[in-house]
Parts: C-alpha cells; structure tokens; sequence
C-alpha cells in the first residue's frame, strides 16, 4: 500500500524561481509547430514558449512549446521556406498531469540563459493555461 502522505505540488521539490506572464509583443506565426493565430506567448532569456492545441510526438490537451527565439521565422516569411534547427520540447496536460517541459541547461540552450544559471543545472517548465511556472534544480 502506498504512503498517505500528500504529493509535493512540485514533486521534484525544486523551487519555483520565476512565473512567466503571456509576452503581448511577442508573435508566433499561425502554423509555426501547431500555433494558433491567438496562441498566447512567453519569453524567457532566449526561448519563446507559445500555446498548442496538441504536442508533437504526444497527446493530450493544453499543450506547448519552446524554442530558441532566434530560429522563430519572420512575420511574413514564406511558410514554405520555414525551417529550424536546436532545441524544441513541447508537453501536454494529460489527466490531472499538467504540461510540462524539462531540460538540461547545456550547450543547446540559449547563452542568454546559460549566463543566468550554474553550469550543470535543469530547468523545468509547468504551463497551467495563464502562465508559466519556472522551476530551477541547480545541481546541488
């Protein structure tokens, strides 16, 4: 039988260090990995994070994305001539699971980033709908 004791919101236990806001300057071409023309937007030291209807390689609801902010494509840029290469992650709420997103902060993620955090660090990233919750494990 299993413990009774109650789960950590964070089950990682690793503190939230920052909550991201939707980025009204921020634009996502419709199209771009499943965004919609009203996905809501986030930036975050060199990543864009935007709204889903589903995930790559996945299922679910209430799902998104990240990439780096520098392969985002142009407004107005031919949809045919639309490529990327480096970090994309995507997750979806499954069940009572939310949307979730979790990487190694290493060499493929933005300097801007890496310049804010210890080398050997993990960030994990929990969308609820409204916003992002940033949580940091730095290694220690």
């Amino acid at each position: 039988s299993f413990a009774a004791n109650p789960p950590d919101p964070a089950s990682s236990g690793a503190p939230q260090v920052d909550t991201l806001e939707p980025d009204p300057f921020t634009e996502v071409p419709a199209g771009w990995f499943g965004a919609g023309a009203s996905s809501l937007t986030f930036e975050y030291y060199g990543l864009t994070f935007f709204e889903t209807p589903g995930g790559f390689g996945g299922n679910g609801t209430d799902c998104f994305s990240v990439i780096a902010s520098d392969q985002m494509p142009e407004p107005g840029d031919d949809t045919n001539n639309w490529s990327m290469s480096g970090l994309y992650y995507s997750g979806c709420r499954v069940g009572t699971f939310p949307a979730t997103i979790q990487f190694a902060v290493d060499s493929a993620v933005p300097q801007q980033l890496r310049d804010r955090l210890p080398p050997d660090s993990a960030l994990q990233f929990v969308f609820d709908g409204d916003r992002i919750g940033v949580f940091l494990d730095s290694g220690d």
